[in-house]
């Protein structure tokens, strides 16, 4: 966990999260030790989570209240149907996915968030940033926990089948292109003060 540590989260810095060792790619992973690899690395079978599916859990800009708010996290790879996208890690640390979002259409949408690191209570954070064609990239701090549990599902037979969730614990709206700095400091995200506003503190104790 990195409650506790300033991290800056300027655009044009590297990522810096760092972690010892490389994240497993093992598809025998046991439902344990993907949860484990979410945890400490946040990807999934040695891959990022998909962006596209990050961008599910928050709100549309024309909404006040998000829609979904778990992802099935082996369900919502990039390889999937649904959430097919190609994705790429950029030079400055960002996860990003592009897709069009419908065939032969000729403009392209992407989602890409950078993982700033977990709180001391162990909710993830993320700056997430979306463009659906036109020339807003707009940018929220979403906060997401992982959990395990198990779901009745039938392939060759009825049976319980282990799955990783991705939960949605809340987001934050920072506007369109924004570029505050921000650090963590134990269960509170806080945010450097603009040219028109104030620091803001986002205590995330209870959560």
């Amino acid at each position: 966990m990195l409650g506790g540590i300033a991290l800056l989260c300027n655009p044009l810095l590297l990522p810096l999260v760092s972690v010892a060792a490389e994240p497993p790619t093992d598809l025998s992973l046991t439902p344990l030790e993907s949860l484990e690899a979410a945890n400490r690395f946040f990807m999934f079978r040695g891959e990022p989570i998909n962006p596209r599916a990050v961008g599910d859990l928050l709100p549309w800009l024309s909404d006040m209240k998000p829609g979904s708010i778990a992802l099935d996290v082996e369900g919502s790879m990039a390889d999937t149907n649904r959430y097919w996208a190609e994705v790429e890690n950029t030079a400055i640390g960002t996860v990003r996915a592009t897709w069009e979002p419908w065939l032969g259409e000729e403009i392209s949408y992407t989602t890409g968030y950078r993982w700033l690191g977990q709180l001391d209570n162990g909710l993830h954070i993320l700056r997430v940033t979306q463009n659906t064609g036109g020339s807003g990239v707009f940018t929220s701090l979403l906060f997401v926990r992982f959990l395990m549990d198990t779901e009745y599902f039938y392939v060759d037979g009825p049976g319980p089948r282990p799955r990783l969730i991705m939960k949605r614990m809340g987001s934050y709206g920072l506007g369109n292109r924004d570029s505050r700095n921000l650090w963590l400091e134990g269960n509170v995200v806080v945010i450097e003060a603009g040219e028109h506003t104030e620091e803001i503190r986002i205590d995330l104790t209870g959560y």
